[in-house]
């Protein structure tokens, strides 16, 4: 299930007279030149992207209206959309903004054939909240996320048409690390249909073993996750690696994969803890302070290596990786932040923006040289 635009639609929702105009939301970062953070469509078909200065967007689209981010409005209304579902399935999954996959498979006494009952939450949902909302319909949650995107009301794919469906689509509509795209792009896999056929072992080794067999499914429509309840936060993420082979601690390249974990979410960590586990399956654990999560993540991906091999002192290989965060909006502050760290976080809008134009050529941090 999608709504579209959702923070666009809350706008609309309190100004009627912003309907069918071009919107942009300010970037809430600071600074002498002021940019857009979020444009919706027709501001799109006008030539205004996201990072775009402010005064030449203005210029450049005369009916242009640009509004200031409410963050905490778009949460509030995130957490409306999933009680919402609760009400349909007890299964489901948010992702983006307006974004969720719902589990309809043993509802059908409730609600009708899956088809049946899509088609009437989409017009309670319009009903309830005034939202807009598009669905799509598969077995494949991958299938069912890219027939959502792309219909205006409800699309289904037909079970055992999912590989067809997704194979025109490009790869880079899949949530990859910019490393894993980079690869795939130099091999000329820009498609979906281009990856399907690749054998496990090949892509083996082009990412993490264990992340690779979820990746194959995803590009052939097999993909049957398991959906966990929608009472559950949505809040929190688990990023794991296994070490092949094993290394040292001070062989571990942490600070570089950490970062890379941080700038793949538009989120703040609020709380953050990483684990690891020596070869003879000794456990051991490290919380951030609160202090720390105040640190953009330039500074913070290097100071949670530093705590890592402060108390990675067994001299024994490691050879798994957990880190675990739960993310909240907007970046936090401390009431006297100054110095390198304030310097860091006022660049990093400027490096989210480099790597959205140059994703084949991040700017890396100095120390990213070695581990």
């Amino acid at each position: 299930m999608r709504i579209p635009e959702l923070p666009f639609q809350l706008a609309c929702q309190r100004d009627g007279a912003l309907r069918d105009r071009p919107l942009a939301f300010l970037s809430p970062e600071g600074g002498r030149m002021r940019t857009l953070w979020l444009v919706n469509a027709r501001a799109r078909a006008e030539g205004i992207r996201p990072g775009d200065a402010m005064d030449r967007a203005l210029r450049q689209a005369r009916g242009l209206r640009v509004l200031d981010p409410q963050p905490q409005t778009w949460w509030e209304a995130q957490g409306a959309f999933a009680d919402f579902l609760q009400d349909w399935s007890p299964q489901g999954r948010l992702g983006r903004m307006g974004e969720a996959l719902l589990e309809l498979a043993g509802t059908d006494r409730l609600h009708g054939p899956p088809r049946d009952a899509a088609s009437k939450l989409r017009k309670e949902l319009a009903q309830r909240h005034g939202w807009d909302g598009r669905g799509g319909l598969s077995v494949s949650a991958t299938a069912a996320t890219f027939a959502a995107r792309e219909t205006r009301d409800l699309r289904e794919v037909a079970e055992g048409a999912e590989a067809s469906f997704l194979a025109p689509h490009p790869i880079a509509q899949l949530e990859l690390p910019p490393r894993l795209r980079f690869r795939l792009r130099r091999l000329g896999l820009r498609l979906l249909g281009d990856l399907q056929p690749v054998p496990l072992g090949v892509l083996t080794q082009l990412m993490p073993v264990d992340e690779a067999p979820t990746l194959l499914a995803q590009v052939r429509g097999e993909d049957r996750p398991r959906l966990p309840l929608l009472t559950e936060p949505q809040d929190r993420s688990t990023f794991r690696w296994r070490l092949e082979p094993p290394r040292l601690p001070e062989e571990i390249p942490l600070a570089r994969w950490i970062l890379d974990r941080l700038w793949s979410e538009r989120r703040s960590p609020r709380r953050l803890t990483l684990l690891w586990w020596d070869v003879d399956g000794q456990p051991h654990r490290w919380k951030a302070f609160d202090a720390d999560l105040l640190e953009p993540p330039l500074a913070l991906a290097p100071l949670v290596r530093s705590a890592f091999l402060t108390i990675a002192t067994r001299r024994l290989l490691v050879h798994r990786v957990e880190l675990r965060v739960h993310w909240g909006l907007g970046q936090a502050v401390g009431l006297f932040q100054e110095g390198p760290s304030a310097r860091l976080g006022r660049l990093e809008p400027t490096l989210a923006r480099l790597r959205k134009r140059f994703p084949d050529a991040p700017v890396r941090p100095a120390w990213d040289g070695g581990p």
